[in-house]
């Protein structure tokens, strides 16, 4: 199955619903997308039989991801949105400099509130949401450009990367690497497409599981926390 890595929103999303909101991490094959909402925490009360703080369910649409849930699960979306914009733009024209400088996402952190418009809402974790998309961006860089692959954590501490992980994860390789601790109810009816590992893609524990049911041409995204 060929991996496609760090795919354009717009290849994967039906809709600009959840730009700010969700990454496109890599697609495996032409339908099957591995994406994440790591950076915002979740308000519980707005859970949906479509998205939960434990998966997303999404329709494949001309094979990309339509979007049925509450987009107020997020916590602090509205203002996600408003920069992130602002953030792409900086980190296109930056990117390149923040990488061969090796920048800490501290220092990255306090710089780039200076250009960002007054926080309107305390729902959000301002730093959660730009570590994220720092080390999401900067992983991404390194890997357009080098062809090297999860190594923010590496570099950063001037070590090289000892292992070369595989991109998505089959049943096995996940049960051992990430646990596997999958609630069976909610993934009944689907079969397994594979596992990434979170901090491969950002630095967080957040781990991606996609499960496919071909008869309702549904996606479910799992959230699992190793």
């Amino acid at each position: 199955m060929e991996i496609k890595m760090y795919p354009l929103f717009n290849d994967v999303f039906a809709t600009d619903d959840l730009l700010g909101i969700f990454y496109p991490l890599c697609c495996a094959g032409n339908n099957m997308h591995f994406v994440s909402s790591n950076g915002l925490w979740m308000d519980e009360q707005y859970a949906t039989e479509n998205n939960t703080f434990a998966y997303t369910r999404f329709e494949l649409i001309n094979g990309k991801y339509n979007f049925k849930g509450d987009i107020r699960l997020y916590k602090g979306y509205e203002y996600a949105k408003k920069i992130f914009s602002i953030l792409e733009n900086d980190f296109n024209k930056n990117g390149n400099n923040y990488l061969n400088n090796k920048l800490q996402t501290n220092i990255y952190i306090e710089e780039i509130k200076k250009i960002l418009p007054p926080q309107t809402t305390e729902d959000i974790d301002l730093n959660y949401y730009l570590k994220t998309f720092y080390e999401f961006s900067i992983n991404k860089l390194n890997y357009n450009l080098n062809g090297n692959f999860g190594e923010f954590s590496f570099f950063m501490k001037g070590k090289n990367n000892p292992n070369k992980s595989p991109i998505i994860y089959n049943e096995k390789e996940y049960s051992k690497e990430g646990g596997g601790n999958i609630d069976e109810e909610i993934i009944k009816g689907y079969s397994y497409v594979g596992a990434i590992i979170g901090y491969e893609f950002f630095t967080d524990g957040n781990d991606t599981v996609l499960y496919y049911d071909e008869k309702e041409n549904k996606v479910l995204s799992v959230n699992n926390y190793s």
